[in-house]
Formats: structure tokens, C-alpha cells, sequence
């Protein structure tokens, strides 16, 4: 079995996006990273699905390799940019999976492209909490305070640190390499990440408005939504939330199941890679 992935990138759009294939002849599964990072942070649950499917894995707009304008990072835009993919990979009837961010692109696309979609996979993401009200006089957002802060980027220790400080019991070399593959080196010896930060603010004020709710009554494909569940004692109350809001959007969708990963980190795929993608084949061949 193959299992280092083919780099290939879209040639026509109107961006230019790379991303990593792990050709199979099984059914398609198309993988949607979570903000600021890459389609490598895929790769440990990709190889695994590799065994049974032909397996993409994206840089999204803004990230990794992929092109970066500086528009086209509202969610209708950036699930344009996955159909695109998928028309030039020739890419049918797919299960799409998308992590964190990633999630919330794949339900628009699901929502916007039903035909695209066989199945839909939430992994940790995009599970419709609630929303905030805007008010008239409500104070700005402050979008510096909800991105890294900047001291992490003083060299790539720092940044290995921050980056993978949940994840120290599947750390190594791999891993280093999967975390730094969302962000460039300096001269300095400082680094930088791909996402412009410029770039990363237009995404937040996006997130911020998305009604994921809304979309998931539009979603025809079967739905599985994946948690990772803190083991920290102050983490439960956030667990309570995460299973409330899954609670809620299943109601709204016509076929779902969940998934959940006790003492797990937010990065699923990195953290419990063997689990993911056997609930994942599961959910496959359930339907």
C-alpha cells in the first residue's frame, strides 16, 4: 500500500488550490482542514482511509500551498472552491469531512451542493452552538485577541510548543513536520504562518455570522458528528455544551450518529487517528 500522498493542484477557478491525493479505487473521501493550518494535518487519518478509498486531503484558500487573495472567504465562496476541486479530480459521491473550521465549510457545501455530498462528517467543528446577537451598539470585535498570540512565532520551538502542546503523547519528528507545514521559516529564525493574519480576519468575521443551524436543514446526506471530549476536570462543562449543540443539530438533519473520543484533543486526526477513521469507514458502510 502506498502511503505517501501525490501532490497535485487545480488549474482552472479563480484560485489555484493545492492539494494531496492517496490514490484508491474505493469510494472518494475529501478531507477540509481547520483554520490556519494544512491538508498534512490530515495525513496520519488519511493513509488509514487510503486502505479502502481514494482519499483527498485540501489546502483551502488562503493556506498552506494554495493561492491567497486577499477576498473570497465567506463560506459560499470557499465551498465553491471544493466543487471545483472535485469537478477537475473528477471527484463524485464523496464523504466530506471537515475538521473545526473546516466542518463549517463542508456543511455549506453540503447545504449549497447536496448532490456533491454522499456524506457529511463534523469532526470537532461546526456543530451550530449558539449564536451571538449583533447589536447596533455592541463593541467591535477584537480580532487580534481571538488569533496566536505573536510571541509563539519567536522561533520553531515556540511554535512546535504552542502548536502541539495538547498532543505531547503522539509527539516526534512526524508530527514536528505535520505542525510546521502550516507555516514558513524566517531568516531570523522566527516564523511566520501561511494564513496571513490580514487573511485570518476576514475568515473570523465570517465565522461569526455563519448559521450553521439554518444550513443543517438543508443538508440531504447522512450526518456524523465527531467530538473530542476533554478528560480535564475543567473541560466538562465544555463537553456538556459540545454534546448539547450535537443534540441540537441532529434534530434538524433527516439521517446522523455521533462519534466521541474521551481524553481526545481538538485535532482528532492527529491525536486519535486509528479511532477517526474507523468511525469514519463505519459511517460509510452503515448507509
Amino acid at each position: 500500500m502506498k502511503t505517501d500522498p501525490e501532490t497535485r493542484f487545480t488549474s482552472d477557478g479563480d484560485v489555484r488550490l493545492r492539494y494531496l491525493e492517496w490514490p484508491g479505487d474505493g469510494s472518494p473521501v475529501v478531507l477540509l482542514h481547520g483554520l490556519t493550518v494544512s491538508a498534512e494535518y490530515w495525513s496520519y487519518t488519511a493513509r488509514i482511509l487510503a486502505e479502502n478509498h481514494r482519499v483527498i486531503a485540501a489546502d483551502l484558500r488562503g493556506h498552506g500551498h494554495s493561492d491567497k487573495p486577499e477576498w473570497g472567504y465567506d463560506y459560499p465562496t470557499l465551498a465553491s472552491d471544493v466543487e471545483q476541486l472535485c469537478d477537475e479530480a473528477g471527484v463524485e459521491g464523496a464523504l466530506i469531512a471537515g475538521h473545526s473550521w473546516g466542518a463549517s465549510v463542508a456543511l455549506m457545501l453540503a447545504a449549497e451542493h447536496p448532490d456533491r455530498v454522499a456524506h457529511l462528517a463534523m469532526v470537532d467543528g461546526g456543530f451550530g452552538g449558539r449564536r451571538r446577537q449583533a447589536s447596533e451598539h455592541a463593541t467591535p470585535p477584537d480580532y487580534e485577541s481571538m488569533m496566536a498570540p505573536l510571541e509563539i512565532y519567536r522561533t520553531r520551538e515556540s511554535y512546535l510548543e504552542a502548536a502541539g502542546g495538547a498532543l505531547k503523547d503522539v509527539a516526534g519528528p512526524e508530527l514536528d513536520g505535520v505542525l510546521m507545514s502550516s507555516v514558513t521559516m524566517n531568516d531570523d529564525g522566527s516564523v511566520s504562518e501561511r494564513l496571513s493574519r490580514e487573511n485570518q480576519v476576514l475568515i473570523l468575521k465570517q465565522m461569526r455570522n455563519l448559521n450553521a443551524r439554518e444550513l443543517y436543514t438543508r443538508v440531504r446526506a447522512p450526518v456524523m458528528f465527531a467530538g473530542a471530549l476533554s478528560g480535564s476536570d475543567r473541560g466538562q462543562e465544555w463537553n456538556e455544551r459540545k454534546q448539547e449543540s450535537v443534540r441540537r443539530a441532529r434534530e434538524l438533519v433527516e439521517k446522523s450518529e455521533e462519534a466521541w473520543f474521551p481524553e481526545t484533543a481538538h485535532d482528532i486526526q492527529l491525536h486519535r487517528p486509528v479511532e477517526l477513521a474507523k468511525a469514519l469507514e463505519a459511517f460509510i458502510a452503515a448507509d
